[in-house]
């Protein structure tokens, strides 16, 4: 009689587990991709990197990242090249600037899947996957067309070997250093500081095998550095080393002061991934702070140190850091994700989850809910706000006369239909607050995002982008004056053609004898200034928080 082979850590279903997640993720591409392409770009991230990507799609250049056809030194190439593949594929727009990170969305989730699975059960791997694609945060950043999701991917690969085992061996620390290497060539140096941060830690708690440890952590940061010198070593021989030593002054300044008024309290990170990052964050707490019993299998235990000096690492480092934006501190949503999947793998379902978790949770849904009300009430009541309001730019902002339809309400009605299913919960164990947590995130990120985003983002920018927009077929300069801002050159499509004389310099657009009409905007607030210091523009119209100008050309 013959026996059944026993297949250990997988399914008990005929269904193959690769066949079942790839299916559950391809649905959740498609479903992060639902109006990915209805809202415009937001300034400044996201313009900024897709405007990376239209330009090297214009001038064929894909080695050198310009902004303005200038060489713009505050990011390397990699994601540019990812948003030109996807420009190439679905054309130059907002979902395709959105989509690789889409992509990313469903390449993490199944990452941690395999990696889960192979380090313990898949039970934990399937709730590691919920928290982090489900959380709030998490599922905005998987639609948003910044550099971020791909950057943090990268490193979590190159740091679990290092994680994993207590001396990798040499064939993991090549594929380590390669993924580290991806994520220096995708936003900078501040992956090997990270990365370089962790090592020591590790070396510092663990005394056993430091030499061998430390000439393998040695040469994982070496071999992350080989795909960037390439790059590097290419673009020398076009400008001397210039973009290089610019970007490294970048770097420092971002490390050393606030920069372009992205600035916060020591606290900021803390408030933000308390609250960003829910329902993963609450049920993370324990874990974070080491408080439920060490694993007995090895290997968890290990990685639950690594995960554990990351997201400190990430906390004080970017705490340390005076430049303060929310997702500097987005890596750490693997180890809150982690431990949150530990804890409810840990305990017992037949245990009751304590009482602090669910107050804290109560806390922070009233908190989205007083937002998610506020929101539609503010829309409802712009007229009598902008009539008791002093600022100039507000009441412009108001008087945009965005629509607010009832169902906006939406998103309210969801987070209060969550408070009564977690208070009418007979049995709070701590799957069953978790799944009620996730589902409600789902839709309420999902309501909000359909309700919300686009009609903020015409209160903040809207005036700004149709202005831009209706100069795309316009033979004409464009600019700014008096804030910074990527849309004018993004919206307006502009060609290196109109800078084939080397006219980019600022001076000469505003002041100089120019050979086509300039277009550009100002805050509203400087509008007095502005027709002061450029004494032949013309006032076209105020709309939105900004006023829009037209330069006669001068020949």
């Amino acid at each position: 009689m013959k026996q059944k082979k026993i297949i250990l850590n997988r399914h008990p279903t005929g269904l193959s587990p690769w066949l079942k997640v790839c299916l559950c993720l391809i649905a959740y591409a498609l479903f992060l991709s639902l109006g990915l392409g209805e809202v415009a770009l937001f300034d400044w991230d996201e313009i900024n990197f897709a405007e990376i990507a239209r330009e090297m799609q214009v001038t064929g250049d894909y080695l050198q990242p310009r902004i303005n056809y200038v060489p713009f030194h505050e990011k390397p190439p990699l994601f540019a090249w990812m948003q030109l593949s996807a420009f190439k594929l679905v054309g130059t727009g907002p979902f395709g600037a959105r989509l690789p990170n889409v992509i990313c969305g469903a390449l993490t989730l199944l990452s941690l899947w395999h990696l889960g699975g192979r380090a313990s059960a898949y039970k934990l791997a399937y709730w590691w996957m919920a928290f982090m694609g489900l959380s709030l945060l998490p599922q905005l950043y998987f639609r948003s067309g910044i550099i971020d999701p791909w950057f943090n991917l990268f490193i979590l690969l190159g740091l679990w070997p290092v994680f994993r085992n207590a001396v990798p061996a040499w064939g993991n620390i090549f594929w380590a250093g390669g993924w580290l290497g991806l994520a220096v060539l995708t936003k900078g140096p501040a992956a090997g500081l990270i990365a370089g941060l962790c090592c020591l830690v590790l070396l510092i708690m663990d005394r056993d095998d430091r030499g061998k440890r430390s000439l393998r952590y040695l040469s994982f940061g070496l071999l992350s550095l080989l795909p960037s010198l390439i790059w590097i070593g290419l673009l020398w021989q076009e400008d001397g080393g210039q973009l290089v030593m610019d970007f490294l002054d970048y770097q420092w300044r971002l490390f050393s002061r606030e920069d372009a008024g992205h600035g916060g309290f020591p606290g900021y990170h803390v408030v933000v991934l308390l609250i960003g990052c829910f329902p993963a964050s609450i049920f993370a707490i324990p874990g974070l702070t080491n408080r439920f019993n060490p694993s007995d299998d090895k290997t968890i235990h290990k990685l639950d140190r690594g995960m554990r000096i990351l997201f400190w690492v990430v906390l004080i480092l970017f705490s340390i850091v005076n430049t303060k934006i929310v997702h500097y501190s987005s890596l750490a949503y693997f180890p809150i994700a982690w431990f949150a999947a530990r804890w409810v793998t840990h305990t017992s379902s037949s245990i009751d989850a304590p009482t602090w978790l669910s107050r804290t949770g109560t806390t922070i849904l009233c908190l989205f809910a007083l937002a998610s009300l506020l929101l539609p009430i503010i829309g409802w009541q712009s007229s009598a706000l902008a009539s008791t309001s002093q600022d100039p730019e507000l009441i412009s902002r108001l008087a945009m006369n965005v629509p607010w339809p009832w169902y906006t309400i939406l998103p309210f009605l969801l987070i209060i239909g969550q408070l009564v299913a977690v208070l009418r919960l007979k049995k709070r164990s701590l799957p069953n607050l978790a799944a009620i947590y996730l589902a409600g995130m789902v839709l309420f990120t999902a309501a909000g995002l359909w309700s919300f985003t686009g009609r903020i983002q015409t209160y903040s920018q809207g005036a700004l982008t149709e202005f831009f927009q209706g100069l795309r077929t316009s033979d004409v300069y464009v600019g700014t004056a008096y804030h910074k801002s990527y849309a004018h050159w993004f919206y307006s499509e502009v060609q290196p053609e109109v800078y084939e004389y080397g006219q980019t310099d600022r001076h000469w657009r505003f002041h100089g004898p120019i050979d086509k009409p300039l277009f550009f905007s100002s805050p509203l607030r400087k509008t007095d200034q502005v027709l002061r210091e450029v004494p032949d523009a013309v006032l076209l119209y105020q709309k939105g928080g900004f006023s829009f100008y037209q330069r006669p050309a001068h020949p």
